[in-house]
């Protein structure tokens, strides 16, 4: 006869390692700091090939006006600007991608928290069975 609170315990365990479960289970790899600091790395890398991006197509818009103004143009205050603005994009993009990334890591270890204890239940559901045979 089959034990209803196994075939549900085992559904739910299936259907989390198909879905959310490969995520979570990725990032249960990693120390909290190391997968945070990887992805904020990561993202600091994307921040910066976006701004440069960014940063051309702004030029390239309107490159015969630049060009034309290029002899006037302080070069040292216009690379400040563009410093400026770099690492205040780079401050947000960093700052948000930290706690984005700091909340992912505890929903996955809360998420495999409750996995484990199901696992628990499975196995102690197993013995239990295995007893009474």
């Amino acid at each position: 006869m089959l034990n209803e609170e196994k075939v549900r315990l085992m559904t739910e365990l299936a259907i989390f390692e198909e879905n959310a479960g490969k995520k979570d289970i990725s990032i249960n790899g990693y120390f909290r700091g190391d997968y945070i600091s990887f992805q904020v790395l990561k993202s600091a890398i994307y921040a910066t090939i976006g701004f440069v991006v960014a940063f051309a197509m702004y030029i390239l818009y309107d490159l015969e006006d630049f060009l034309a103004n290029l002899y006037k143009l302080d070069i040292i205050a216009f690379s400040r600007d563009v410093c400026t603005k770099y690492f205040a994009v780079l401050a947000v993009y960093v700052l948000i991608s930290y706690f984005v990334y700091a909340y992912r890591y505890t929903r996955a270890k809360k998420h495999l928290k409750r996995y484990a204890g199901n696992l628990r239940r499975l196995r102690e559901i197993y013995s239990h069975d295995r007893r009474t045979d």
